[in-house]
């Protein structure tokens, strides 16, 4: 991690920060039960890592003799580097590669899913064109759309995703999930490759129309999927629970206890809110430090969960360091905060979150705060203040992490 300019004495919020990052890290869990997964009698393996931490997933099964493929943000010796939070070419190309092996997989085979957030966007297998999916998926998501409407919309314009992966193949199934949504919900992590699903097209349609998102080639797709090759996704009364497997192996509640554990070992008073933060990045700030000017000193207000901001400004930003600048002028002396994506990654930023203290207040006195929130512009504002957080990709992503500290 870069060095933060915070005051020394607050520098302790940083072990936190590690500790959080360090409780979501996919590969020693896998190495636990690899062998368990592996057992059995089957004709090939194939390994299929898709999502941000797929790189590292698929660490724990180097060793195995399989075919295996990745598609991720980072270059892998198994496969290709495609494009987050917009798909690009190598998106279209991964789904290609990906549905050929599911083509290729019999009966009597093991195909094994390490799936992280990230994957609906890095694999492409969209009925749309390129810059179709890419408009669409960025209209929505400055709209404020959350994560579950979003995928609602992708999933219902896709091939493989809502289950339908089940379609292609009727070999043995196991997916294990690094879940990077509210409440763990599989048919959201991803946008449910290997999961069933319940929404529907007319869903889909309910989003585009809540939004106003005006676009009639996406809505006849969604009004009249068959004249477009689309079926519905895999409810549950017809997934075949016999041959596929969905296990969880990190999610955001292993990193709020690793970092309660810490904090309580340091001698802190803790309040664990859990996986409750969600809507938008400045009504969460507020709602936060409502409840965390509550406590008494030496106290730790630890939360987590995915806010989303509607963009009406044109800077640099994301959603962890705007909600860490919607609560600048309430802190105190003894006070320092943070809010960061577990994956290293805050928006379209190098940057994963921001931390400020009273320093950070102090130093920002003349600056006039809100010009800052009502551009969007949160990262050239922490930037300058030296407190971005950067810790390149993490190789995981449960979603975003809350710290508020009193010392």
């Amino acid at each position: 991690m870069n060095e933060i300019n915070i005051l020394e004495k607050n520098k302790v919020i940083l072990e936190l920060i590690q500790e959080a990052i360090r409780a979501a890290d996919p590969l020693p869990k896998l190495m636990e039960i690899r062998n368990n997964i592996l057992k059995g009698q089957y004709g090939r393996i194939y390994i299929i890592g898709v999502g941000k931490a797929s790189k590292r997933m698929m660490m724990a099964f180097e060793d195995v003799d399989a075919k295996k493929f990745v598609v991720s943000k980072e270059y892998s010796p198994y496969g290709i580097v495609a494009g987050h939070p917009y798909p690009d070419e190598n998106s279209y190309e991964a789904a290609r590669r990906i549905l050929n092996m599911l083509k290729e997989a019999k009966m009597n085979d093991l195909v094994i899913f390490l799936i992280s957030g990230g994957a609906s966007s890095l694999v492409g297998d969209y009925v749309v064109p390129l810059e179709k999916i890419r408009e669409i998926t960025e209209r929505l998501m400055k709209s404020g759309a959350n994560i579950y409407e979003l995928n609602k919309v992708r999933k219902h314009l896709s091939y493989l995703k809502g289950g339908r992966v089940i379609r292609y193949t009727n070999a043995r199934i196991i997916s294990l999930i690094v879940s990077d949504v509210m409440g763990d919900d599989l048919s959201t992590i991803g946008s449910g490759l290997t999961s069933p699903d319940e929404t529907t097209f007319m869903d889909a349609i309910d989003v585009m129309e809540k939004y106003s998102i005006r676009d009639n080639d996406i809505m006849d797709i969604l009004k009249n999927p068959d004249k477009h090759g689309l079926f519905e996704t895999i409810k549950y009364d017809e997934f075949p629970v016999e041959r596929v497997d969905n296990i969880i192996i990190c999610k955001n509640s292993d990193s709020l206890k690793a970092v309660e554990n810490k904090a309580l070992a340091l001698g802190y008073n803790v309040k664990n809110l859990g996986t409750i933060v969600s809507g938008e990045a400045r009504v969460a700030s507020s709602m936060l430090f409502d409840k965390f000017e509550k406590l008494p000193e030496k106290s730790v207000l630890i939360s987590g969960g995915e806010t989303v901001v509607t963009v009406r400004g044109k800077g640099k930003g994301g959603r962890n360091q705007e909600l860490v600048l919607s609560s600048l002028n309430r802190i105190g002396e003894n006070d320092v905060i943070t809010s960061f994506g577990t994956d290293g990654i805050d928006g379209p930023t190098d940057a994963a979150g921001a931390v400020a203290d009273y320093s950070t207040r102090k130093r920002s006195e003349g600056i006039n705060i809100m010009e800052y929130l009502e551009n969007n512009d949160s990262y050239t504002f922490f930037k300058k203040m030296g407190t971005l957080i950067i810790t390149g990709p993490t190789g995981t992503n449960v979603m975003d992490v809350q710290i508020f500290m009193k010392n």
